[in-house]
């Protein structure tokens, strides 16, 4: 007769056991493994959804941004034109005036998004109390308190400064149209 229920010997019992104990602990540790990088996963991913929506939100924004300045701006230029041809009138005046208000209050907010395809001429300046100030194309335009200065300070460098400002404008539009289309292609960009 064989017999085949012979006693384990104490020394392998523990080597079998502590086999056994080490393989749960690492199937235990790479579950663990497994479900955390799951989770980090799914909040990368949740986290760039986040992210995605709102740089949509804030290219919509400055859509809305773009859209009226460049109404308001287009309405500035038309008065400032139609005042060097046809003469200043009280209307015309009372037009710059509200046109005036609007940049003045608006155009610190925008000129974040502008300046960057804005070039810089040394002849834009705005008169202050002791002379003439540096500024921007489109600051030149609206910083006069009333069309009449405006035209007299101009010093010929009206038409200059519309062409820089239109060409800012034109080039702000088309970073703005990149990234809309970027954003449809659900890629983000800067």
């Amino acid at each position: 007769m064989i017999r085949t229920s012979y006693p384990i010997p104490p020394i392998e019992m523990l080597k079998l056991r502590i086999e056994l104990a080490t393989r749960r602990t690492r199937r235990a540790l790479e579950q663990r493994r497994r479900e955390l990088r799951a989770a980090t996963e799914q909040k990368s991913a949740s986290q760039n959804d986040y992210l995605r929506v709102r740089w949509i939100e804030d290219l919509k924004r400055e859509r809305d941004s773009y859209q009226e300045f460049y109404e308001r701006y287009d309405a500035l230029v038309g008065l400032l034109c139609l005042a060097a041809h046809q003469g200043v009138t009280s209307e015309i005046e009372s037009e710059y005036r509200a046109q005036r208000a609007y940049f003045v209050g608006a155009y610190p907010k925008i000129k974040s998004f502008v300046s960057h395809f804005l070039e810089f001429d040394p002849s834009d300046t705005q008169p202050v109390l002791w002379g003439r100030r540096s500024c921007d194309g489109f600051e030149a335009l609206f910083s006069s308190p009333s069309v009449v200065i405006a035209l007299d300070s101009d010093g010929g460098n009206l038409i200059g400064r519309m062409m820089r400002s239109q060409a800012a404008l034109t080039e702000w539009e088309g970073s703005l149209l990149r990234r809309e289309e970027a954003a449809e292609n659900g890629i983000i960009s800067d």
